[in-house]
């Protein structure tokens, strides 16, 4: 169902006598005038779900960060690299030989440059406490990346060339939802561990579609930022999912950390006996986050990701709308509401 008004097909919904889940239709509705994930959970838990109920978690989440898309790159060096991409969009001549960060950002962050830029070298200034470089709990069976001194390798191997293939398959679009993504996946899931983790690692360019070649020339960094959360989305149907993702999630600080989560976040939804764990990993990343005292890249992309988590409480909301208030977001208040 695809429609240019999300608020008014929802109601629509609500009002429609026929229409068998007019709860889950003012559900959604709430949620989107509050942000109150319970009601998000709600229309989930329908006592008889359907592919209409799966309709209407798309509808209210339509425009959500991570619900419907992925949060864009806010890294100085993606900044960067998409500048001077729109510059040579444009037919100017850019001569990139060296870039400089003043403090290290996601080693995710500095192939997509890369690989957008050229493979120049990259001087990192600083690596502020806490390092970037350490993982937040160690020791962990899996792991992407591992650092050479100042510089990020990857810690696993190169990916199949089918491994890519079924990845531009899969992740040419975003998802409608977290749920159709999750089976939108389906083809990722059947690839072995090594090649999804080198998926990960490696960061293979971005298919050679019209929407992607578009993108090429305005954010073309979005892409190795979208295809973090499909991979995991893969992972998802793995037998190790829970030990790989955990692992993933807090791990060397990187894209990798939150899209591990996000898919631990959709299994939550459809599983409900994963929602306690869940919740409680996605707010200790989320403060381990807000207590570094430096720049964390992630930082604003886990608290959307906090926003949208079963079992978010009155706590959890309030510390991820602090965090969004900081970096200039306004994010939708907690309110009771009144059936009539």
């Amino acid at each position: 169902m695809i429609t240019d008004d999300v608020d008014e097909e929802l109601r629509r919904l609500a009002k429609d006598r026929k229409f068998p889940h007019r709860e889950a239709a003012r559900r959604g509705l709430r949620f989107r005038s509050s942000g109150d994930v319970a009601d998000l959970v709600a229309i989930v838990d329908d006592p008889h779900p359907c592919g209409m109920t799966e309709v209407v978690f798309a509808l209210a989440g339509s425009t959500r960060p991570w619900l419907n898309w992925v949060p864009m790159p806010g890294e100085s060096i993606c900044l960067a690299a998409n500048q001077i991409a729109a510059q040579r969009a444009q037919g100017e001549t850019v001569d990139v030989r060296r870039i400089v960060q003043s403090a290290a950002e996601p080693p995710s962050a500095l192939i997509a440059a890369r690989k957008v830029v050229g493979d120049v070298a990259v001087e990192t200034r600083a690596f502020p406490e806490p390092d970037i470089r350490i993982p937040l709990r160690r020791p962990g069976k899996y792991a992407i990346w591992r650092y050479d001194g100042v510089r990020p390798v990857p810690a696993v191997g190169t990916p199949s060339a089918a491994a890519v293939a079924a990845l531009h398959a899969v992740g040419e679009e975003t998802w409608p939802s977290m749920l159709s993504g999750y089976l939108q996946a389906a083809p990722l899931g059947e690839l072995g561990l090594d090649d999804l983790l080198g998926l990960l690692a490696h960061l293979p360019s971005p298919p050679d579609t019209a929407r992607w070649k578009n993108l090429a020339r305005t954010t073309p960094t979005y892409w190795y930022r979208l295809l973090g959360p499909w991979v995991c989305l893969g992972i998802l149907h793995h037998a190790a999912r829970r030990e790989v993702l955990l692992d993933l999630a807090f791990g060397v600080e990187d894209w990798v950390c939150d899209a591990a989560l996000f898919a631990l976040v959709t299994l939550a939804y459809r599983e409900p006996q994963h929602r306690r764990e869940v919740r409680d990993l996605v707010r200790a990343r989320l403060d381990a986050a807000v207590s570094a005292g430096r720049v964390v890249t992630i930082e604003e992309s886990l608290a959307h990701l906090m926003l949208v988590t079963p079992g978010c409480t009155a706590s959890d909301h309030a510390k991820a709308r602090g965090v969004l208030a900081r970096h200039g977001i306004r994010a939708p208040r907690r309110r009771r509401w009144m059936i009539i």
